[in-house]
């Protein structure tokens, strides 16, 4: 078995967040990488302790870095001498405006991915989300109803759209843009994971918003009850999909639809 030091080291963006804690907890349990954790303050013990608590022994094996989407050269800082990132860190609201959102979610992927430049790194898994693929203009919708990776939302399309999946849109178009502007000896592999609504057991004891909405809906606290249907995939299989595309070598330069079902509200 390789020694610690011996083991490349990934980075993970974000992993006091919902998908970010179950994603690091899973790549602690390989045993593979070095793994190395951003968050914004490492003071805060109201986002840490649950973590710590979750993750048990395994916490001692993980090495914490400050760094904020908004400030890139901390972004820089946090990412160098990393073999692999893990981009999760990004704003979930609802009802966000632009610069609560869009902002954050563009300029965070793109620091990501100029740290990941500055470093060298063989591969970035970015997260986006099913919003960056599902929400064309009504002329370019599929005919049979049925959505893949070919497929992107349109941030311009005549009927608008919400800035939460505009923001996950621009954030994935951008990373993939920076990724085609670089020099062909400069490029490295990227692949994006784009879940449907995520739920499942949090390792977090705060709230969170897919958690908030859920627990809302199952308190008879909506207005109204929507007879639409939504899909959704559990957190534990949208943190092994990240694992896994760090992992697989022919998940480079790819992207993945996680949806396991998709039931009525």
């Amino acid at each position: 078995m390789a020694e610690a030091n011996d083991k490349p080291i990934v980075t993970l963006t974000g992993i006091t967040g919902y998908i970010g804690a179950e994603t690091c907890r899973q790549f602690l349990e390989d045993g593979s990488f070095r793994v190395r954790g951003t968050v914004r303050d490492m003071t805060n013990e109201a986002k840490l302790a649950p973590i710590r608590e979750a993750f048990g022994d395994l916490f001692s094996q993980l090495e914490l870095r400050e760094a904020d989407l908004m400030n890139e050269q901390s972004m820089i800082d946090a990412i160098a001498g990393s073999t692999y990132v893990v981009h999760l860190a990004s704003p979930f609201f609802m009802d966000g405006d632009e610069a609560a959102l869009i902002t954050p979610a563009v300029n965070g992927t793109l620091a990501a991915m100029k740290a990941c430049k500055a470093a060298g790194v063989r591969r970035c898994v970015i997260t986006s989300s099913v919003a960056s693929v599902q929400n064309p203009a009504q002329a370019d919708k599929p005919a049979n109803r049925t959505y893949d990776e070919s497929h992107w939302s349109n941030p311009d399309r005549p009927e608008g759209l919400s800035n939460y999946p505009k923001s996950k849109t621009l954030a994935e178009k951008a990373a993939w843009d920076f990724q085609a502007a670089l020099p062909e000896g400069e490029k490295f592999e990227i692949a994006t994971i784009c879940p449907g609504f995520v739920m499942g057991p949090p390792l977090r004891k705060e709230s969170f918003t897919s958690g908030g909405w859920l627990k809302m809906l199952m308190e008879g606290k909506m207005a109204t009850i929507s007879s639409e249907h939504m899909c959704v995939v559990d957190v534990r299989d949208v943190a092994r999909a990240h694992l896994l595309a760090i992992k697989n070598e022919a998940a480079a330069n790819k992207r993945y639809l996680l949806v396991h079902s998709s039931p009525s509200f």
